[in-house]
């Protein structure tokens, strides 16, 4: 299946230019993060919502932001680090998901209201 984002739009949302190595390995996490969205949002529209691509590139930008050894945290000298989710890694928050999925029905009919 096609990518719901490129590692061109996980490099358009950060201010750091992303090495070689970083690049291949978000190209690997946008197809992991795109699979995951298939799965959690199994309504999802196609074409997919203008919001994926910079949804999908947030959470590979966490997951390579996350140390790589899976630590939750790490400490050297006087700073320390602690990932915001346990394990860190890849993943995408309910929030996140909401965005991709579609709009609620907006009510339809009439109804009644009864009182005793």
């Amino acid at each position: 299946m096609t990518p719901l984002a490129t590692v061109a739009d996980v490099q358009a949302r950060t201010e750091v230019q992303l090495t070689a190595e970083q690049q291949a390995r978000a190209a690997v996490l946008v197809g992991d993060a795109s699979a995951i969205v298939r799965a959690r949002v199994p309504e999802l529209s196609d074409p997919p919502p203008a919001t994926a691509p910079g949804v999908l590139a947030t959470a590979v930008l966490r997951a390579l932001a996350s140390p790589p050894d899976g630590n939750k945290s790490e400490t050297v000298g006087g700073h320390s680090r602690t990932a915001a989710h346990e394990g860190g890694g890849l993943y995408l928050t309910d929030d996140e998901l909401d965005l991709l999925r579609p709009p609620a029905p907006a009510p339809r009919g009439a109804f009644s209201i009864w009182t005793v």
